[in-house]
């Protein structure tokens, strides 16, 4: 699961497409949005960093997104996150030096090893 934090969190209505967008600089990304034609920009800037679900559930209770389109738009995305975050993923434990790496042992496999195992 990601740490990745955020400063503000909107829905933006782009080329057709309704998405949460999740930034640090509110200022750019309205910009970027306006530029390109967005059909609607709104963002609001969070309490604290949160991540992505924090964040979402913040929308949930915003004043300003309490239409029923954007509760669904909010309630979608956050079902996605929730499973998207379930997956896990991996994290690493600790990243091993060159020295490391050269002191593992070798495995001495054969061409035959492995055309064994290719060919089942």
């Amino acid at each position: 699961m990601t740490t990745q934090t955020f400063k503000v969190v909107g829905i933006t209505v782009h080329n057709g497409n309704t998405k949460i967008r999740f930034t640090d600089d509110m200022c750019r990304r309205v910009k970027q949005f306006a530029k390109g034609g967005a059909a609607r920009i709104d963002f609001i800037d969070l309490p604290n960093e949160m991540n992505k679900i924090d964040a979402l559930n913040y929308m949930l209770t915003h004043p300003k997104f309490q239409s029923a389109d954007d509760q669904a738009t909010i309630s979608d995305t956050l079902i996605d996150k929730i499973k998207e975050y379930g997956k896990g993923g991996f994290t690493v434990k600790a990243t091993p030096s060159l020295a490391d790496i050269k002191a593992r042992p070798r495995i001495n496999t054969s061409v035959e090893d492995i055309l064994a195992v290719v060919n089942g």
